[in-house]
């Protein structure tokens, strides 16, 4: 994990970007994300069937934007940074939620916690992050917010992935691409 000194340097040279870069968001060991004005809202009494595209796509949610956003237990909230973030090939970045925004009831990360190796690489993007709450507790957000620590790990080689990722330069949440990228591995 990069110390607050080693993501220094790792942006000075450019293996790291966030921008914009708030100097004092950089912690002991992570930069703390915060967050962004697009979201997509996914709240559904249908069963959501991953193998009916008419059904995902009707679940998926609408973009939106907005500078303040209710947070429940009743939807699940895909909500961009307001950082862009660019990762070379030999780091790895781990969300984790920060405590004052924990000890509201909220999730900032429901699953997907990791930050692919290279991720943004040359298209530096916003990273998505899950958000709900515990309960039946409702919490407002509002844009520009830390959230989320971004904790940052230096792999011993870079990814053998020359290709970007899929999210690479994504400005918004887009929907679940879940049966385009693991499909056909369903029996």
């Amino acid at each position: 994990m990069l110390s607050h000194a080693e993501i220094l340097r790792a942006i000075d040279c450019g293996e790291i970007v966030i921008h914009p870069l708030t100097p004092e968001l950089i912690k002991r060991n992570s930069y703390v994300l915060r967050l962004g004005g697009q979201f997509r809202r996914i709240q559904s009494d249908e069963l959501i069937d991953i193998r009916d595209p008419n059904g995902m796509k009707r679940n998926s949610g609408d973009e939106f934007e907005a500078s303040e956003v209710e947070v429940n237990s009743t939807s699940l909230l895909l909500a961009s940074s307001f950082e862009k973030i660019s990762l070379a090939p030999h780091f790895v970045g781990v969300l984790s939620g920060i405590t004052n925004v924990a000890r509201l009831g909220a999730l900032v990360h429901a699953t997907s916690a990791y930050v692919n190796a290279g991720y943004g690489w040359g298209q530096p993007g916003r990273v998505v992050f899950e958000l709900a709450t515990l309960g039946s507790l409702r919490v407002k957000l509002y844009r520009g917010l830390p959230v989320c620590h971004l904790a940052i790990f230096r792999l011993n080689e870079a990814t053998a992935y020359t290709q970007p990722s899929a999210r690479t330069g994504q400005d918004a949440p887009g929907e679940s691409d879940l049966m385009a990228q693991f499909g056909h591995l369903i029996e």
